[in-house]
């Protein structure tokens, strides 16, 4: 049975927006599993029950996992994995002699999770994961942008990682918007405005950007555009 791993970005973004309903369906689309580690469980359930502001959406996020909608996977092998992960991505990067703290215990264990099962794609909406698997030079170009300073890169430490992470694609949560919405699984919101189609894809990507998705505006004009055209 494939399986698709998810991160907890994709997660908050779909319950934020009201859109956590659409994991089933898009599970029994997929014809596999969606699965999160038990750190990622922690980060979605248990940690923000502890808290005021974000309870309702543990509780949803739980309900998906009583559904078997998300499948809870315990394995001290993804953490050992994980933890390696972490370790080498965050000796990557160096400023002022100082490594990078760049990546969380969340985003490792399910990169670790999708190696150890063999498989190639995971869900994740933090750009800084899915641009240091795909193109890490640009990562260091970003941080040296933002901060205004000289960013090393431990050529050794960003080899043994792009080595360990090879062949991993990241999709996020526009992807699953995009597909829920061709599919028809929101034509419930086709409602009487103008332009409706148009203003539910836009206003469906603009939701998950804001909600933590690595998107731009340029590209949910385009999205948008080209799927107008279908």
């Amino acid at each position: 049975m494939k399986t698709l791993f998810f991160d907890t970005g994709p997660i908050i973004s779909l319950t934020t927006n009201n859109l956590l309903w659409l994991l089933p369906k898009l599970k029994e689309a997929f014809n596999g599993e969606f699965a999160i580690t038990d750190g990622v469980k922690y980060e979605l359930v248990q940690k923000p029950l502890e808290t005021k502001k974000f309870k309702f959406e543990a509780i949803q996020v739980q309900g998906m996992i009583e559904q078997k909608a998300l499948d809870v996977i315990i394995s001290p092998a993804i953490r050992q994995k994980a933890q390696y992960l972490q370790n080498l991505a965050n000796r990557i990067f160096v400023i002022r002699r100082q490594p990078m703290q760049i990546l969380q215990q969340g985003e490792c264990e399910t990169l670790a999770a999708a190696l150890l099962s063999n498989v190639q794609t995971i869900v994740c909406d933090e750009r800084i994961t899915r641009t240091l698997i795909e193109a890490p030079h640009q990562l260091q170009q970003l941080y040296e942008r933002r901060l205004h300073e000289k960013v090393e890169v431990n050529d050794q430490a960003l080899h043994e990682f792009s080595k360990a992470v090879h062949g991993i694609k990241v999709i996020r949560s526009v992807e699953l918007v995009l597909i829920a919405y061709e599919k028809g699984y929101l034509n419930q919101y086709l409602v009487k405005v103008p332009n409706v189609r148009r203003e539910l894809l836009d206003s469906l990507l603009w939701g998950v950007k804001l909600h933590g998705a690595a998107i731009s505006e340029e590209e949910i004009a385009e999205l948008v555009k080209e799927e107008l055209k279908r």
